[in-house]
C-alpha cells in the first residue's frame, strides 16, 4: 500500500507482519509491504484509511477497493 507518513506513523511501532519494509515513495507518501492474511478485517482496516491509503498489490484487492470506492461516491452523489 502506499500510506500518506501521518497515516503510516503508527505502524513502525506495531507493523502489520515481520517482513514489513516501509520506503518512501517520490510523492511523499510510504510504501508498506507487508504479508498479511486476506480477510474482511484486513479490508475493514484498509478502508478506514480513506483517502489516505492506496491499495498497490494485489490487484484483486485493489480492484475491489476500487469497486466499494466507486460505489461509496455515486451514493453520496445522489440527492
Amino acid at each position: 500500500v502506499a500510506m500518506s507518513a501521518g497515516a503510516a506513523q503508527h505502524l513502525a511501532e506495531r507493523p502489520l507482519s515481520v517482513d514489513q519494509v516501509v520506503s518512501k515513495l517520490p510523492d511523499t507518501r510510504l510504501k508498506i509491504e507487508a504479508t498479511v492474511d486476506d480477510t474482511e478485517e484486513l479490508r475493514w482496516w484498509l478502508l478506514g484509511f480513506g483517502r489516505q491509503l492506496e491499495v498497490l498489490k494485489p490487484s484483486t484487492l485493489r480492484a475491489e477497493l476500487s469497486q466499494h470506492a466507486r460505489e461509496m461516491a455515486k451514493a453520496y452523489d445522489t440527492p
